[in-house]
């Protein structure tokens, strides 16, 4: 079994660790600690806080819009279990072992003029 170190050595790789360099700032989610996630308005908190990455999770609607939302099931962060979206839920085990309605499963305009952010 090889550690780190013995891995690291094999690849003849080596690394230098600058503890005067600036650290690298990554934003997951925008600042979700102040707006909800996948919010414009938790991405520009976030690059106003200073962010020099911000990790978006992106899913696509069944048109093949990107959206930048932090779950693939709409069940998860959105009303559509309340709408009339909520029927054609399917199981794709693959994804979630229970039902669920996903970004694929609706157009952008489905989801951008009859759903709403899930209240936390």
């Amino acid at each position: 079994m090889f550690n780190l170190t013995h891995l690291l050595m094999l690849l003849n790789f080596s690394f230098h660790i600058d503890v005067a360099a600036k650290p690298l700032v990554i934003s997951h989610n925008g600042a979700s600690g102040d707006y909800p996630d996948c919010t414009d308005q938790a991405y520009q908190k976030a690059v106003a806080d200073g962010a020099d990455v911000i990790d978006c999770p992106v899913q696509v609607t069944k048109d093949g819009i990107p959206i930048c939302m932090s779950s693939i099931d709409l069940m998860d962060v959105t009303t559509v279990a309340k709408s009339q979206f909520a029927s054609p839920a399917v199981t794709i085990t693959d994804l979630k072992p229970v039902p669920g309605v996903f970004t694929f499963n609706l157009t952008w305009d489905d989801i951008s003029k009859n759903l709403s952010r899930k209240s936390i």
